[in-house]
């Protein structure tokens, strides 16, 4: 056995101890002195990892309760959005209705989704609120999408509806087509020129001086301008539909056969050519060939159909 002999020499004094011991202590306490150094250092690094996971943990604890409460308020706003879409139906159904279509049907407006939940997923959601509330907010704005979709192409469907409606509607004779008095109604009566009793007068005559101007009461073309013994200078205007209006008894016609025309346009100027006794505009409203009251498709201004 290998000895290690060393001598320990007293301050103040001539004497000094010698102690002898084996060297295979030198290993021990080398051995023991990295056994501490390294329980220091994982020690330390322990409390370096632990100090960073209550850090991280924390921030991590805090930014999961801030998205929580953001899910929540978000759920709120989403179903108030929802309520709101759910009123705006009411506004739907007046408008089907007043243009006599046929309601939407009410059960498909709610875009309803179902089936089983998976067991692994319940799990979950039970163990972890946060993620059952994430997957309710995706359905419900899923279904919102849908519903502004449904509700988009339904309203784009009614506004093509009304769209050819009033494109009907323009086609419609709706105004007066002359300033003046109404100076012989439609329906029979004795003829001014004739004398004739219970003669049909097929429109309506309305008196204003001479060159008054003379203006179409509906979109339409020009189907004809001739000269009658009767009517004298008249326009006749095919408006669509069967309808057809004529102007007679004109001074002079501003207008040519096949010309476009559109309400209020001017197409000629009053007078009293053919069989009158004064100046005058003849106005006649046919449908289908039949003649009816002009007066009845004479409204005013607040109810012209523009």
């Amino acid at each position: 056995m290998k000895l290690v002999r060393a001598h320990i020499n007293l301050v103040g004094s001539a004497r000094s101890v010698q102690i002898t011991f084996p060297k295979f202590v030198f290993s021990i306490l080398w051995f023991f002195r990295k056994t501490v150094q390294l329980a220091l250092l994982i020690l330390v690094l322990n409390l370096i990892a632990h100090f960073t996971y209550e850090h991280f943990t924390s921030a991590a604890q805090e930014q999961k309760s801030r998205l929580y409460s953001r899910l929540l308020k978000l759920n709120t706003k989403i179903d108030s959005i929802d309520s709101k879409i759910a009123k705006s139906y009411s506004n739907e159904d007046l408008l089907y209705a007043k243009f006599g279509l046929v309601v939407p049907d009410t059960s498909a407006r709610e875009m309803g989704i179902g089936g089983a939940l998976n067991p692994d997923s319940a799990l979950i959601w039970n163990a972890v609120p946060i993620k059952r509330l994430k997957s309710s907010v995706a359905g419900k704005l899923n279904r919102i999408d849908a519903k502004i979709e449904r509700t988009n192409a339904s309203y784009l469907g009614l506004l093509h509806y009304i769209e050819q409606l009033q494109g009907n509607l323009q086609h419609l004779p709706s105004v007066a087509p002359t300033a003046g008095h109404l100076s012989s109604p439609f329906g029979y009566r004795t003829h001014p020129v004739t004398g004739e009793l219970e003669k049909m007068h097929q429109g309506i005559d309305i008196s204003a001086p001479k060159w008054t101007a003379i203006r179409v009461t509906a979109n339409g073309v020009v189907e004809r301008v001739a000269d009658s013994e009767t009517l004298g200078r008249y326009v006749e205007v095919n408006h669509g539909n069967g309808i057809v209006t004529r102007y007679g008894h004109m001074e002079k016609p501003f207008v040519k056969e096949g010309q476009m025309l559109s309400r209020y346009d001017v197409i000629g100027y009053m007078g009293n050519t053919g069989r009158t006794t004064g100046n005058h505009l003849h106005y006649e409203v046919r449908v289908n060939g039949e003649p009816k009251n002009p007066l009845l498709y004479m409204l005013s201004d607040q109810y012209s159909t523009e």
